[in-house]
């Protein structure tokens, strides 16, 4: 059998290569090491329709890249024993028997990765040997010929609908019964393996996930949807998700590893929310152009699928992160050093500035549990810092704070609890954002489980909070929202919903001494991400946006801008800004001067930042004080994650910040306080 298996593989452009043995974990990433990415999905074509283009550019920038493939992705098809080989002929138009369908699908993730390496589809097929606690697990692996660093891992468990003895002996739906711990399942021998058959149960698939990252060493984990809307996806995606966030903690955990990043994307419910991939001609590496064809090269190979499935192609014009960072995760102490926060290994990180203007190594703050991404930095009256995240195991609201002045943080954390406690819509609530109103009193808003948004404020300034979150209304609210004082005392709530399939800016406000209330729609082209507010030199706010792809318009990925006027009120009209495409939220400084807290200047400006669809980071600016912005943009390079910050220094210089995937921060300023100047100097600083 195993001389014919070699002959067979070989004529498709695979080769059998000796086994690997996994052994104990791995050592602590060591400082500077090159950033290594690992995706673990349920099916052949996740990675691919949900992960890209953040896929496709970690292959174009040269990092190593590491998919594990749950499931067979098999479906309901009946056994047959090997068969056949099939050629890829075959394979399309076809209905395939189980064994051999899954080896198609393994094919086609193949022909889709050597397209985005720009490769020939040749690849070499060995094993890994995984130890566990109920004894070794042997996994076929796949490496691109010439390019060692890409690997495919198929762990071959029955994918849901199989319900076929052999492989689900608790019938169907498989993953949910490991998750649960009410059954156990065997792997499939898809046609080509070499691995052999295992029983998994609940430990057994994490113990081999987790001794597949002791093996890879991560510094990105990509995942699917632990917690979609009302479980509106496929039940494989959601515990091929849970799986791996468990065994990134146990990883973590066992190998004290602290920078490393999991991020999640949304899959299925994508469909519904605006297109936000970009189709500029010089942006395509980025783009729904290159994910298309991606995508094309896998169904060549699936007989489920279509090149001119409707579905499918939607998913292509895409890419939504499950738990954005937000930009508000960066804040200045009352001596202005600047201070940034993120969570990595599930604890929250900081990199705080010393007295003498540099950065320090990233250290872990005193966490009791797992945190989601996503937090947000704000200032008591009394000028002590105060950080808001989730909790990854309860989703509460949780927060600590500096215990003095410009001082450390505390090792208590707080709970302001959940708008959606106790209800089936608790896991759906957002990163929480908060503001220091003019009465002294922090405030933090969510966008709650029901889709609306909450707020929840301090009792006293300095001091407790309120036991219960205010719902003020709201339908179809993305993740997240924005907050700001505006020149008039009152505190305005910014809010990209969809509505009706669009995409519209929401608004509230709360005059001084009063309750929020809702206020006319922010006028505009359809946004496609969430708003990011700042403050003009003469304290008039600017929002930011993404702007979506519809049947009038294609401006995915650009950004959009509405302002205030001088009496208060917002302009009837919106106005595109440019830029250099990407996804997720736009960070702007405020200009510098008494509304960012900072020492006034003469050329005091907003500046903007923006992932763009390179995975570097874009950057413009006002024209001149309070007044438009350029229509151009400068690409600063590097490769990041997540989403940018601002802020301004005590003299009113400004920087960037954001997320490297080695778990780095990089952090750019103006050396000359002035609105024109440049971001001259950029530093990475390590991370814990």
């Amino acid at each position: 059998m195993r001389s014919r298996l070699i002959c067979a593989l070989a004529a498709v452009g695979v080769t059998l290569s000796a086994a690997l043995v996994v052994g104990g974990p791995a050592p602590a990433l060591a400082a500077g090491q090159a950033p290594v990415i690992v995706h673990v999905v349920a099916h052949q074509d996740d990675d691919i329709l949900f992960m890209n283009p953040d896929l496709q550019n970690s292959i174009r920038t040269g990092r190593p890249v590491k998919t594990i493939f749950v499931t067979a992705g098999e479906n309901d098809n009946n056994p047959d024993a090997w068969g056949p080989q099939p050629q890829r002929a075959e394979c399309k138009g076809t209905r395939q028997a189980r064994e051999r369908y899954a080896y198609c699908r393994q094919r086609g993730a193949m022909a889709a990765y050597a397209l985005m390496a720009g490769r020939a589809d040749q690849w070499d097929h060995g094993s890994l040997s995984i130890p566990t606690g109920a004894g070794p697990v042997v996994v076929d692996q796949y490496t691109l010929r010439g390019k060692s660093d890409m690997t495919l891992v198929f762990l071959n468990l029955p994918e849901e609908a199989d319900a076929h003895s052999d492989v689900a002996p608790n019938g169907g739906g498989s993953l949910e019964r490991l998750w649960a711990r009410t059954g156990t399942a065997n792997t499939l021998l898809t046609w080509g393996t070499v691995a052999g058959r295992y029983t998994y149960d609940h430990d057994r698939l994490v113990d081999v996930l987790r001794g597949l990252f002791d093996y890879f060493r991560p510094t990105v984990i990509r995942t699917q949807d632990p917690e979609p809307f009302r479980g509106a996806d496929h039940p494989d995606h959601v515990r091929t998700a849970r799986f791996a966030a468990v065994a990134a903690r146990a990883h973590t955990d066992a190998t004290g590893r602290r920078a490393v990043n999991l991020v999640a994307y949304h899959d299925y419910n994508i469909e519904t929310r605006a297109e936000n991939l970009t189709g500029l001609p010089d942006r395509l590496d980025g783009g729904r152009d290159q994910k298309a064809a991606t995508y094309l090269a896998y169904d060549a190979w699936d007989d489920r699928t279509s090149a001119t499935d409707g579905r499918y192609l939607g998913w292509t014009r895409r890419m939504y992160n499950r738990y954005p960072t937000g930009t508000t995760w960066v804040g200045a102490n009352n001596d202005g050093r600047l201070e940034a926060f993120a969570v990595l290994s599930g604890r929250l990180v900081t990199w705080y500035q010393r007295s003498d203007g540099e950065f320090g190594r990233g250290e872990v703050l005193s966490t009791p549990w797992p945190l989601l991404p996503g937090v947000s930095v704000g200032r008591n009256a009394d000028r002590r810092l105060q950080v808001f995240a989730r909790r990854a195991d309860t989703f509460e609201i949780v927060t600590t704070w500096q215990v003095a002045v410009d001082g450390v943080f505390s090792t208590q954390w707080a709970s302001l609890g959940n708008p959606n406690a106790g209800m089936d819509s608790e896991a759906q609530v957002g990163i929480p954002v908060t503001v220091l109103g003019p009465d002294g009193l922090q405030r933090v808003a969510v966008r709650n489980g029901g889709g609306g948004v909450s707020l929840i404020s301090q009792q006293v300034p300095n001091g407790g909070w309120n036991t219960g979150w205010a719902d003020l209304g709201g339908a179809g609210v993305q993740d997240p929202v924005a907050l700001a004082v505006d020149r008039d005392n009152g505190i305005n709530l910014f809010a990209y919903s969809i509505d009706s399939s669009r995409g519209v800016n929401l608004r509230w406000r709360a005059a001084p001494g009063q309750g929020f209330a809702a206020q006319p729609n922010l006028a505009g082209d359809e946004p496609g991400g969430p708003p990011t507010v700042a403050h003009n030199e003469d304290g008039r706010l600017d929002v930011f946006y993404r702007l979506a792809t519809n049947s009038g318009a294609d401006y995915a990925g650009l950004v959009g801008h509405t302002w205030q006027w001088p009496d208060g009120s917002f302009s009837s009209t919106g106005e595109r800004i440019g830029g250099h495409a990407g996804v997720g939220a736009v960070a702007a400084s405020d200009a510098p001067g008494p509304w960012s807290g900072s020492a006034p200047i003469a050329d005091a400006r907003i500046l903007l930042f923006a992932q763009n669809a390179g995975t570097g980071q874009s950057t413009t600016r006002q024209n001149n004080p309070n007044m438009g912005y350029l229509n151009s943009w400068t690409d600063v390079g590097s490769v990041h994650v997540d989403n940018p910050a601002a802020a301004v220094d005590r003299d009113g210089c400004v920087f960037s910040f954001e997320l490297t995937d080695s778990g780095s921060l990089v952090v750019r300023n103006q050396t000359q306080c002035d609105g024109g100047a440049p971001l001259g100097r950029y530093r990475d600083i390590e991370g814990p």
